[in-house]
């Protein structure tokens, strides 16, 4: 007989996967007493099933380890009665045992990362469906400012003025846009340096040369337009760059100016 033939015909795999007739069993168990290499590839094959049964296991909570392992073992103890009351060694088939024990345990990890994975994904859906609704809201928030932002800048009774970088800051510029009915200042900020930490722009209006304080404001604002403090009067407007939370008088230079 040419047993890589009789080993390459798919008898281990049917016999190790429990598919071969009665007839092929009987005949392949004394095959592997009298011939190692029939032996050894049916142990390969069991290794190598073991092998691909476990490659992609997830870890999963370790009663459930403890119970699968707790049924190999009873099945183990049961199989080793049942070969000393019948006082036989045949060849049948740990592997056969050993291959259902990995399919089983295998399945339980797959329950319990299928569990522990759609937990996952459910969480991670509401808490996307969460941040989306949140950033929605702050969108439309930010949409409903701008819009009345626009609707403010067509009152007739506002004044603008366009404000231009100094030697200082050539480029910087900011707008400022008064309302002379409500005597309501807003400043637009077209381009402005980010400052230092320890220093805030601060806005003024400028009246026979005397500043007035209109107050402090960041760079980044939320708003398209700032509501600074109201003003009287004024002749021109000017922001300088002061420490942080402001100055009773400008002490720190000037960025843009502009007259009205």
């Amino acid at each position: 007989m040419n047993l890589k033939e009789y080993i390459s015909n798919g008898i281990v795999e049917s016999y190790v996967l429990g598919l071969a007739t009665e007839a092929e069993r009987a005949e392949f168990e004394i095959m592997c007493q009298q011939y190692p290499e029939v032996a050894q590839a049916r142990e390969q094959f069991e290794l190598s099933l073991e092998a691909v049964l476990m490659e992609d296991a997830a870890p999963v909570p370790l009663f459930v380890k403890e119970q699968v392992l707790t049924a190999i073992q009873q099945q183990t103890a049961l199989n080793k009665t049942v070969e000393e009351a019948t006082d036989e060694t045949p060849v049948l088939s740990m592997g056969v045992w050993k291959w259902l024990a990995a399919a089983c345990f295998v399945l339980f990890l797959g329950s319990g990362y299928l569990y522990f994975t759609t937990k996952q994904q459910n969480n991670e859906l509401q808490q996307a469906n969460n941040d989306l609704k949140q950033e929605l809201s702050n969108t439309t928030a930010q949409l409903n400012s701008l819009r009345s932002d626009a609707d403010m800048l067509h009152h007739a009774s506002m004044k603008i003025t366009p404000m231009q970088g100094t030697p200082v800051a050539p480029q910087a510029a900011a707008t400022i846009y008064w309302d002379t009915a409500s005597r309501d200042v807003y400043l637009l900020i077209n381009n402005l340096p980010q400052p230092a930490s320890d220093k805030q722009y601060q806005l003024w209006a400028l009246l026979n040369g005397k500043p007035i304080d209109l107050g402090v404001f960041d760079v980044k604002e939320q708003r398209l337009l700032v509501h600074m403090k109201n003003v009287q009067n004024a002749q021109a407007f000017a922001i300088t760059l002061e420490q942080k939370g402001g100055s009773p008088t400008p002490k720190g230079d000037m960025y843009v100016m502009g007259k009205l």
